[in-house]
């Protein structure tokens, strides 16, 4: 659905601007819904702007680092598998996988499984990224950092920005200005 024009705003487009709070799309009653979580972010800082893209729900890109920081949700139809399987999901595009680092934190009172990879993109040449992938509330999220291995460790301090931000769920204690 395009979200083009006011009079299809209400009907459809997601509500994130750029800002903290990411709000799924509204769907009527009687469509069925992709159950995506409403949560909360930091942000990446200066010299991040936002990055839109079917399917994305919360991305930022940086030319300067040549890197893509996004946060995901999803609610239904993940199914019940282990971190590392989900991690090992995130896959999808890369031609070769190497994981340099693995290790289980905390976030959101939750274990989350935390991943340093590098990568080659299938057709895109190499990448490193930095994943975090957490299920909580019945939702699954992944958290990921994306970039050519030049900007990694530039691009690395507003992954951790946006990572110290997340919160979920966030209920009342979401401002309508954050949105």
């Amino acid at each position: 659905m395009s979200c083009l024009g006011l009079v299809f705003a209400a009907s459809g487009c997601r509500t994130w601007s750029g800002g903290q709070v990411y709000t799924p799309k509204w769907k009527p009653a009687w469509k069925k819904a992709e159950l995506e979580a409403k949560y909360r972010v930091g942000l990446p800082g200066e010299g991040w702007r936002v990055h839109r893209e079917e399917g994305s729900q919360v991305a930022w890109y940086s030319d300067d680092h040549k890197a893509i920081v996004q946060v995901r949700s999803q609610c239904q139809e993940h199914g019940d598998s282990d971190l590392q399987s989900f991690t090992d999901h995130l896959r999808i595009d890369t031609t070769e996988w190497k994981v340099i680092e693995e290790r289980f934190v905390r976030l959101e009172d939750r274990d989350a499984l935390r991943s340093t990879v590098r990568a080659e993109l299938d057709g895109g040449g190499p990448v490193s990224m930095e994943l975090i992938v957490l299920k909580k509330d019945g939702c699954l999220f992944d958290l990921s950092l994306i970039s050519l291995p030049s900007g990694y460790e530039g691009a690395l301090p507003a992954f951790e920005r946006v990572v110290a931000g997340f919160e979920f769920p966030i209920g009342r204690q979401a401002r309508q200005g954050d949105a």
